[in-house]
């Protein structure tokens, strides 16, 4: 599996997160509320070129919902906490938006 540079940067931030201390008195609700920050965080990281603003959109906010999942079961579960399997989950999460969003000229 090739790894993206948004997958690494997605996973890095994810495993900052979870590892930090402060991680296990976070809420599902502040988790969530991260919302804006993460969008920003991913779209800075984001470099599409010949794309529709709102194709960009859509993919950005559908690798953001992966990020918040993630962190979300991380808090319920720290089995979700594995490298691998985070890294996992969002290559193909992101390998999927690529194709549905930025290489479907459909939409």
């Amino acid at each position: 599996m090739k790894i993206s540079p948004l997958t690494v940067h997605c996973a890095s931030l994810c495993l900052d997160v979870v590892n930090r201390e402060s991680f296990e008195k976070l809420t599902i609700v502040d988790i969530q509320n991260w919302q804006d920050e993460l969008y920003s965080y991913i779209e800075n990281r984001v470099e599409i070129d010949e794309c529709s603003d709102e194709k960009q959109h859509l993919f950005i906010t559908a690798v953001r919902d992966e990020v918040l999942m993630l962190l979300m079961l991380s808090k319920e579960n720290s089995c979700a906490r594995d490298p691998y399997w985070i890294l996992e989950k969002l290559q193909r999460k992101i390998a999927l938006s690529t194709h549905l969003y930025i290489h479907n000229s459909d939409l």
